[in-house]
């Protein structure tokens, strides 16, 4: 009887752990699963940019070579990317498939090539974003965008950095695989614990930088927008002058037209001549405006020599208007 007891202990602990290794199988199956789903997404985004770029250059909609370069780019990250997936889904795909492995060993060793592979897709993204950033610097550099390439140039550092801190925490992860394969899991396990701690406060760090970076190119947004509205209300009070200048011109002419139908041929004669004065006066004051206008562009974008030269013609032409009788 207790020979019985004895074989059906060990047949049902046979059925439990055969029926947990199915388990852990088929939770590894759905999660190795939705990574090809991803793989045949971005499969099918790489084609999409491919044909971008042939309508691109079949069409020649782009001027200059930025888009295309931009474009050319993407595609090579993502050939990378979908490379590097293919061959870590075939690795994972061996793990679940081994027999040499215990279903702890399997669960883990599953569990650390998922994060390794994160870990070096989130580092790709970063190089990518960085090398995209690049390609945009050096377009604004090349119009001489002073303040679009400043703020390029701190985003660019900032980004540099954070590659730069995420790749020693990534060295020192293969230091925690290392450990756990020769079984060293107490060192393991406190390696571990420290790079999630400097993870977080990279993450955590650089979020912060960003935000204040974001906050103070804000601040320099609102305050060029307080001083474009300043700048749009002077030509609003300048093109109604104007407007005015001409309706009073407007009622000059009508007066005029009534006084030459009641005047004789030498009043017809002085009355066009004051007229011809007054018209050349508005036409002197209009471009005087207009200059005006025209100062406060060259005000706003600190042309100093375009400033010298628009103050010189509007002295010129004031004197020329005191000069009309």
């Amino acid at each position: 009887m207790k020979y019985l007891s004895f074989v059906f202990l060990v047949s049902f602990t046979l059925v439990q752990f055969s029926n947990g290794q199915e388990e852990l199988k088929e939770e590894l199956e759905e999660s190795l699963f939705e990574m090809v789903e991803q793989l045949e997404e971005r499969k099918s985004f790489h084609d999409e940019l491919e044909e971008n770029l042939q309508s691109l250059l079949d069409d020649k909609i782009s001027e200059d070579e930025i888009e295309e370069d931009m474009l050319q780019a993407e595609i090579e990250g993502n050939e990378e990317w979908i490379e590097r997936n293919t061959n870590h889904i075939e690795k994972l795909r061996l793990i679940i498939d081994s027999d040499d492995l215990d279903p702890e060993q399997k669960e883990s060793s599953f569990a650390n090539g998922m994060k390794r592979l994160r870990r070096i897709n989130h580092l790709h993204e970063l190089e990518f974003a960085s090398h995209r950033m690049e390609v945009e610097l050096e377009l604004h550099v090349e119009k001489d965008e002073e303040e679009t390439v400043d703020r390029l140039e701190r985003r660019l550092d900032n980004l540099n950095l954070r590659i730069e801190r995420t790749q020693e925490i990534h060295a020192e992860w293969d230091q925690v695989a290392a450990a756990r394969k020769s079984e060293q899991y107490e060192k393991a396990e406190k390696l571990s614990q420290a790079l999630w701690l400097r993870e977080r406060d990279l993450e955590l760090g650089i979020q912060l930088d960003d935000i204040n970076m974001e906050v103070a190119e804000t601040k320099g947004q609102s305050a060029e927008l307080k001083a474009e509205s300043k700048r749009v209300e002077k030509i609003l009070n300048l093109t109604i002058e104007r407007q005015k200048q001409t309706q009073r011109m407007a009622e000059k002419w009508a007066i005029l037209k009534e006084k030459l139908k009641a005047s004789d041929m030498h009043q017809k004669h002085e009355l066009i001549e004051n007229f011809d004065r007054a018209e050349e006066k508005f036409h002197l004051t209009n471009e005087v405006l207009n200059i005006r206008k025209n100062l406060l562009f060259a005000e706003s974008e600190g042309n100093l020599d375009e400033i010298e030269e628009l103050q010189a013609n509007i002295e010129e032409l004031e004197q020329e208007i005191k000069g009309i009788n």
